[in-house]
């Protein structure tokens, strides 16, 4: 451990409450962009946990350069006092002004949104009168055609699976003993 004079300490305690305005400045930045993306609680979680990585990453980096790794109370006071005078003197007004143009990026969204969505709505409408329709026919084809199937099937002796089946019938049926196909057909 080395001793630092006190001009030195002085000069980096200063410098400390520079870093800390300067990171009040950065987490309204983040802050900003994350309202105008979202509101969503876990968005906000996520964003304060990469600031705060963020902080504590620039806070090493920053000790590492000035104080040769050495992490001082008076450091860590500074970027704290730093970041406090940022939110009381700036911060509030800041706050406010990005709370209003957030406030009218929405409403901006929303106006490009619904202009971009428009014809993809109103083919949205036009097919699912279309795909409605569809679905009525087939469905009053499919009730139809299942009774011509049942109707069909059992009077078309003739086909080739037909005669497979009476064929493979006859030989299960004479094996075990049983009666044959074309005698179970007549009674």
């Amino acid at each position: 451990m080395y001793s630092v004079p006190q001009n030195e300490q002085l000069a980096i305690f200063a410098l400390s409450l520079g870093l800390g305005f300067l990171l009040g400045v950065l987490y309204d930045i983040i802050r900003a962009l994350r309202l105008s993306v979202t509101r969503s609680k876990i968005v906000l979680v996520i964003c304060d946990i990469l600031y705060f990585i963020l902080f504590g990453l620039i806070s090493f980096l920053f000790i590492l350069a000035l104080n040769k790794g050495e992490i001082r109370f008076y450091i860590i006071i500074g970027e704290i006092i730093g970041a406090f005078f940022y939110y009381v003197s700036l911060g509030l007004a800041v706050i406010k002004i990005t709370d209003k143009v957030i406030c009218l990026l929405r409403k901006f969204y929303k106006v490009v949104f619904k202009v971009v969505s428009a014809p993809f709505r109103l083919l949205q409408k036009i097919f699912s009168g279309i795909f409605e329709k569809m679905r009525k026919l087939f469905k009053k084809t499919e009730k139809k055609s299942s009774k011509i199937q049942k109707n069909l099937l059992p009077k078309a002796r003739l086909y080739v699976y037909n005669l497979f089946g009476m064929l493979f019938a006859n030989r299960l049926n004479v094996k075990k003993g049983g009666r044959d196909f074309d005698k179970a057909e007549e009674d």
